[in-house]
C-alpha cells in the first residue's frame, strides 16, 4: 500500500506541473497573438489582407499537399468475391459478369461461352468430346462410327491439331455432334487448354486411351470430373487383352477413380469399355522354308460397346446430362471470371505499391532529419495496407492493421542496418550524387521497406483472403531480403532522379 499511495502522489504532482506548463504556454501564446493582431490592425487595409491572404495560401497548400500524400494514389474498384461457396448458376455468373465489366474489364468471352451454350440448348444436339493423349486412337474411334464422315487418319501421331467436329445420327433418330479433340500434350500444338475447355462444354466426354491409365491420365479425368462431366473410359487396341485382362483393367481404373473422385467431387466413376478402332499392326509371317517376312494387315474395327453405352446414356439419362452440361459450362464462366479478378486486383495491386512506394521516396526526400522507422511514414503504410484490403473485398479493422505494421517493425529491426549500407554502396554507384548522404540513402531504403511491405501484403490477401498479420509479417521479412541488389538499383535510380527534379526546380 505503502509504494501504491507513492505513485498517486507522483502521477498527481506530474500532472499538476503538465497543468501549469499548458497553462504557461497558453498565456505566452495568447499575448503573442494579441499582440501580433493588434499590430496587423494598425498596418494599411491593402497590406493587412495581403498578409492574411497570404497566410491563408500557405495553409491551404499545405493542407492540400497533406490529403495528395495520404488520400492520393490509384483508387481501385473493389470486385466482390462471395466469402461462402455458393452453387454456380447462369443468374449468379451474369450477375458476376456485370459487376466487373462496370470496372471497365473486357467480359466478351465471358458473354460469349454462355451464348454459345445457349445455341447449342437451341440446336438439340447431343456434344460428345473425345479427349485424351496425342496418338491414342481418337480420330480412328469417329472414322469406325462415322465412315462416311472423311476424318483424315495420319500415321504420325498428333494429326489432329484443330478441334473438328462431326454430326452422327444414330439408328435410333439422336443427333449428336462428335468432338474430336487435338492430343494432350501435342508436341507442337498449343491447344491443351483449348481442348480441355471443349470437353467441359460437352454433355459426353469419351477419354480414349490405348493402355492402363498412367498418372497425368488419372490428373485429367479428376480435372473434368471436378466439371461434373460425365464421361467414358475408352480403352482402344483391346485385341492386345485377352478377357481375363480387360476385367483386371477395368476393375483397377473403376476402384482408383472411385475413391479419388469419392473424395474430391463425389462424382460417380466412368464406366470402361473397350474397343477396337481399327489401323493396322505389323505381323512377322514365316514361311514353310524359314523365311520370314514383315507385313501390315488390317485391324478389326469394333466400336459397338462405345456406341452401345452412348446410346444407353442418351435414352436414359438426356435430360440429366443437359443439366451437368450446364452447369459445368457455368461453373467454366466462373472459373475464367475468378481469373479475371486475380489480373485485375494484381495489375492494380501493383499500382497501389508503386504509388505508396514513390510517396514514401518523397517524404524521404522531404524529411530534415529521416529516420529508420516505419513510424515515421506510418500513415502512408496504413493508407497503402487499407487500400489493398478495399481491392480484394476484405474487411480490416484499425486493430489489424497497427497489429501488423507491429509484427513487421519487429522483423525490420533486424534488417533497416543492412537496407541502409546496401542503399549506400548501391548510390556510389552514381557518380556526383553517390557521395551525398542522409536523405538519399534513407528514401532508397524506405523504398526497399515499402515495396516489399506493399508487396507482402498483396499476396496474404491473394492467398488467405484476409490480412493475417503473422503470416503477411513472415512474408515481408523474406521479400524484404529477396534479389535485394537488383531491387536497391531500381530505387536508387528513382530516388536520384526525384532527387534532381527537387533540385532542377
Amino acid at each position: 500500500m505503502k509504494i501504491t499511495r507513492r505513485l498517486r502522489w507522483l502521477l498527481a504532482g506530474g500532472i499538476l506541473l503538465l497543468t501549469l506548463f499548458l497553462l504557461v504556454f497558453l498565456f505566452f501564446a495568447t499575448k503573442n497573438f494579441l499582440d501580433l493582431w493588434d499590430r496587423l490592425q494598425e498596418l494599411p487595409a491593402w497590406l493587412f489582407y495581403t498578409y492574411t491572404g497570404l497566410i491563408g495560401v500557405v495553409l491551404l497548400f499545405s493542407g492540400w499537399i497533406m490529403f495528395k500524400l495520404i488520400f492520393g494514389g490509384p483508387k481501385a474498384k473493389s470486385i466482390g468475391n462471395p466469402t461462402k461457396p455458393k452453387p454456380v448458376t447462369e443468374a449468379s455468373v451474369i450477375q458476376e459478369i456485370t459487376q466487373i465489366k462496370e470496372t471497365g474489364l473486357d467480359t466478351s468471352s465471358l458473354q460469349t461461352e454462355i451464348d454459345r451454350l445457349h445455341a447449342r440448348k437451341a440446336a438439340g444436339q447431343v456434344h460428345i468430346a473425345f479427349f485424351g493423349d496425342v496418338s491414342t486412337g481418337k480420330s480412328s474411334i469417329i472414322k469406325a462410327l462415322l465412315p462416311e464422315a472423311g476424318v483424315e487418319i495420319n500415321l504420325r501421331g498428333g494429326s489432329t491439331r484443330d478441334i473438328r467436329e462431326y454430326a452422327w445420327q444414330t439408328i435410333a433418330g439422336d443427333c449428336l455432334l462428335l468432338t474430336d479433340l487435338p492430343g494432350r500434350n501435342e508436341a507442337e500444338g498449343t491447344l491443351d487448354a483449348a481442348a480441355r475447355d471443349e470437353a467441359i462444354r460437352a454433355q459426353i466426354v469419351v477419354y480414349v486411351t490405348d493402355s492402363d491409365l498412367s498418372r497425368n491420365q488419372f490428373h485429367d479425368i479428376r480435372e473434368l470430373a471436378a466439371f461434373g462431366k460425365p464421361m467414358v473410359i475408352a480403352i482402344n487396341k483391346s485385341d492386345q487383352y485377352t478377357a481375363a485382362e480387360q476385367d483386371q483393367i477395368a476393375q483397377r481404373i473403376r476402384s482408383r477413380l472411385g475413391e479419388q473422385l469419392a473424395a474430391d467431387s463425389k462424382a460417380e466413376p466412368p464406366d470402361v469399355v473397350f474397343i477396337q478402332s481399327g489401323g493396322t499392326e505389323e505381323i512377322v509371317r514365316v514361311y514353310p522354308d524359314g523365311r520370314e517376312e514383315t507385313i501390315q494387315r488390317p485391324r478389326k474395327v469394333d466400336v459397338s460397346a462405345l456406341a452401345e453405352h452412348l446410346q444407353t446414356e442418351i435414352d436414359n439419362r438426356l435430360e440429366w446430362l443437359s443439366q451437368l452440361r450446364d452447369a459445368s459450362v457455368f461453373n467454366l464462366v466462373q472459373e475464367k471470371l475468378d481469373t479475371t479478378r486475380d489480373q485485375y486486383r494484381r495489375q492494380q495491386a501493383e499500382k497501389i505499391v508503386r504509388s505508396s512506394t514513390h510517396k514514401a521516396i518523397l517524404g524521404a526526400l522531404a524529411s530534415v532529419s529521416p529516420g529508420t522507422d516505419l513510424v515515421i511514414q506510418g500513415v502512408i503504410g496504413t493508407r497503402m495496407v487499407q487500400e489493398l484490403c478495399k481491392l480484394y473485398d476484405s474487411p480490416v479493422s484499425q486493430l489489424d492493421i497497427d497489429q501488423f505494421l507491429n509484427f513487421s517493425q519487429g522483423q525490420l529491426k533486424k534488417s533497416v542496418p543492412v537496407l541502409l549500407a546496401v542503399a549506400g554502396n548501391g548510390l556510389k554507384a552514381f557518380p556526383g550524387v553517390g557521395t551525398v548522404a542522409g536523405g538519399l540513402v534513407h528514401a532508397v531504403a524506405y523504398g526497399l521497406i515499402f515495396d516489399a511491405l506493399g508487396h507482402s501484403v498483396a499476396h496474404t490477401l491473394e492467398q488467405r483472403g484476409a490480412l493475417k498479420a503473422a503470416p503477411a509479417a513472415a512474408t515481408f521479412q523474406e521479400m524484404l531480403s529477396g534479389n535485394l541488389e537488383e531491387r536497391t538499383k531500381t530505387f536508387a535510380r528513382l530516388v536520384i532522379d526525384q532527387y534532381k527534379s527537387r533540385q532542377d526546380s
